[in-house]
């Protein structure tokens, strides 16, 4: 008995290994351990045909396979070697446990395996709208197939149009794109414009390939339908007259100008002149985004004017009057998008609007306000304060009416009743395009001039949900540390104009709140007729606001000391509309700096598009320019280059083309020892940048308003300038405010 017990135990073990395997274990002096070699299968696709074996070491060959729990795709089997076979006929995730015995004897030694095989859908090329490409601007794009098995060859099968040079009979691309065997659509258009359309094939790691037929509009860098604003002036006369357009232009993208129409007024002999039509006109626009576009105008009119333009495809575009045949006339304006203009309507809407012009003596005249519309676009709410020459009209109630537009054109007109005035307008709707949320309305008077008439220009913003309802202290507020509830803001930039003794009166610069009615600084840069100060026009740090009119969205204004004070309508968080009280007549607006702080001088790397925005007087000079900012060379350089290609018409100087600057800049805090000799840094809290020319002599001073990422590539970045200097390094004694954006 004492050997039984032993002989007893190893008989038991001997059974349970053959009823259960060996698990994976080597029977002593066996082969080696029975494993799986390939345990992840790859993907497959519906329906294409899939073959994939399942390789295991070790052991004893032959073996035999076996499901033991879970299924195969439909259309897959598994046989006894492990080949898994089949075509896949539904997408999805099939999770199996495979067996594997191998030979041994007696006893076999088996594994187990969980493997998830996963059938794709079958192989396609979805629907693909590619955004627009516009004429010698960079364009990248690209075609994704899914399903199918990777990786994927892409490959133009039908090109007519040959919009690709690496298409089929195609040695070369009227569209100046090419397209990748990885989808990739890039290059630079040339044109012609036109929506065109072409074959894609996909062929995937199975063999399998898909088609889909695709399209790409091309445009200009002028095509569709722009609104624009214009401010000028006839030298002819003494003193100079005003002249005010406002209109719709729509171009074709191959520089042809095809139709329009406009309204303008002044205080010249022509006077108002309302839906004169566009007739035609043509357009060219160079690589550097400096062109020529000519306007051709029917009856009453009847004239052929000349600008020279600057293009954004980004943003507002800039143009100034630069007609030889017109040596007298001069000014400038601006060109915005009119996108989406079907349905638009002024009704049932909240402004507020800031306006300009001259009065029956000539005299400068200016104001802003608010009103709201019903349904039947009746004025149902108003307010505005007017300066006349001087002459305050505070908190005047606002009548009128509004009507509907066209949705060609966007035109409309509307009436306002201030006080005993009555003012008539034409207007066009310029329809939001991000960050602005609400239309915009560039609008002229119609009415003749007369000792109770002025004549104006106006613009309209409409206020967002956020802004429609009840304003507060709190849409004031740059706090954006201590208190990030409105959009988060650094500073409230305003550009001023105005007139004093005779002379443009130009302020730049960041006012900052706290939210709670307080002003924390409001520091500006100010030219009076090439007198240069820093800080400016009000230098006051403490000072009180207070939104005293939670609907208007009106701001009565206290800066400690100040002989004059503006108020300010309130359009949303740290913006809106400025008319002064002051003999000068200070009009402009305020918008957020929504970029915060630190600024880099990395941030002005790229290439700028603008120029001027409407001139207070017929002295001063309009701009437009391409404007190209290199960085600092490392290490630690503190000033880049500027180089700057210019047209300038009017002022004392006349038409002038193809001007050049080459100069540097530097980021600089105002100092109020010697504000405009720059303490060069790499960054600062404000924005604020000085351009000098050659000999180190200030030509502008400039602020961040918004800034994209560093570097030339980045597209996002706005900045507002301010004349300080001639680029011979005189003092500019007509100056004038400039805008540019990247």
């Amino acid at each position: 008995m004492k050997g039984f017990k032993p002989f007893l135990i190893l008989g038991l073990a001997v059974v349970l290994a053959t009823f259960f395997g060996c698990g994976g274990k080597v029977p002593q002096n066996g082969p080696a351990p029975l494993n799986f070699v390939v345990v992840k299968l790859p993907d497959g696709a519906v329906p294409e045909p899939y073959k994939k074996v399942i390789v295991v070491s070790g052991g004893l060959q032959p073996y035999t396979y076996s499901i033991t729990a879970g299924s195969l795709p439909p259309g897959i089997t598994m046989d006894t070697s492990g080949v898994v076979s089949g075509t896949p006929t539904a997408a999805g995730a099939y999770p199996f446990t495979v067996k594997v015995v191998d030979s041994q004897t007696p006893v076999q030694a088996y594994n187990t395996e969980d493997i998830t095989l996963t059938i794709n859908p079958q192989l396609s090329i979805p629907p693909t709208p590619l955004a627009n490409a516009t004429v010698a601007v960079p364009y990248s794009a690209a075609i994704t197939a899914t399903g199918g098995t990777k990786p994927y060859t892409y490959s133009v099968t039908s090109d007519p149009n040959c919009v690709f040079s690496t298409s089929p009979n195609c040695s070369s691309s009227n569209e100046g794109l090419t397209f990748s065997a990885g989808g990739a659509i890039a290059g630079t258009p040339v044109g012609p414009t036109g929506t065109f359309n072409f074959t894609v094939q996909v062929a995937d790691g199975g063999a399998a390939v898909a088609t889909a037929n695709v399209s790409i509009t091309i445009i200009g860098k002028l095509q569709g339908n722009y609104a624009f604003s214009f401010t000028g002036y006839d030298n002819s006369s003494n003193p100079a007259t005003s002249l005010y357009l406002v209109g719709s232009l729509v171009a074709d993208g191959n520089g042809n100008i095809t139709g329009g129409v406009l309204d303008r007024n002044g205080n010249d002999a022509v006077g108002p002149l309302t839906s004169v039509p566009i007739t035609g006109g043509t357009y060219t626009i160079g690589s550097n985004e400096l062109g020529i576009m000519t306007l051709i105008t029917g009856a009453p009119l009847g004239a052929t004017y000349q600008f020279s333009i600057t293009v954004s495809v980004l943003s507002d575009s800039r143009f100034i009057l630069a007609d030889k045949n017109y040596p007298n006339l001069w000014g400038s304006g601006v060109l915005r998008p009119q996108q989406n203009l079907s349905g638009v309507t002024l009704t049932s809407s909240n402004f507020a609007f800031g306006l300009s012009g001259v009065d029956g003596a000539g005299s400068r005249y200016g104001g802003a306000g608010y009103f709201k519309t019903d349904l039947n676009g009746n004025i149902s709410a108003g307010m505005s304060d007017i300066n006349d020459a001087g002459t305050m009209q505070n908190k005047a109630p606002l009548t009128g009416t509004v009507s509907t537009t066209d949705p060609t054109t966007g035109r409309g007109t509307a009436t306002f009743n201030i006080g005993s005035t009555t003012l008539h307008y034409a207007f066009y709707v310029v329809p939001p395009t991000p960050p602005r949320i609400g239309n915009e309305v560039l609008a002229v008077q119609t009415d003749p001039i007369s000792k109770t008439e002025p004549v104006t220009l106006a613009s309209f913003l409409q206020r967002g949900a956020a802004a429609g309802g009840s304003f507060s202290n709190l849409f004031l507020n740059t706090n954006y540390l201590s208190n990030p509830a409105p959009p988060s803001t650094n500073a409230a930039i305003f550009e001023l104009n105005a007139i004093s003794n005779s002379a443009p009166d130009v302020s730049l610069g960041p006012g900052q709140f706290d939210g709670a009615g307080n002003i924390k600084s409001y520091a500006l840069d100010e030219n009076s007729g090439g007198t240069l100060t820093s800080p400016a026009q009000y230098p006051y740090t403490s000072g009180s606001y207070n939104v005293d009119d939670p609907t208007s969205g009106r701001v009565t204004v206290n800066l400690a000391g100040a002989p004059y004070q503006p108020v300010w309508y309130l359009v949303s968080f740290n913006s809106g509309f400025v008319v002064g009280s002051d003999p000068s007549v200070t009009t402009g607006s305020f918008e957020p700096q929504n970029t915060l702080p630190p600024y880099y001088n990395t941030n002005l790397f790229g290439t700028f598009y603008g120029g001027s925005i409407a001139p207070v007087l017929s002295t001063v000079t309009n701009e437009v320019d391409s404007t190209s900012i290199l960085p600092p060379p490392p290490p630690g350089g503190l000033t880049g280059t500027v180089t700057s290609t210019y047209d300038t018409s009017g002022g004392l100087t006349g038409l002038q083309s193809n001007q050049t600057l080459a100069g540097i800049y530097c980021m600089a805090d105002q100092t109020n020892a010697n504000p405009y000799l720059p303490n060069c840094q790499p960054s600062n809290t404000t924005g604020r940048t000085a351009i000098l020319n050659s000999n180190n002599a200030p030509v502008e001073i400039l602020y961040i308003v918004a800034a994209g990422a560093s570097g030339a590539t980045n597209a996002g970045t706005r900045v507002v300038s301010l004349n300080v200097g001639k680029t011979d390094g005189s003092p500019e004694t007509n100056p004038r405010l400039n805008v540019r954006v990247r």
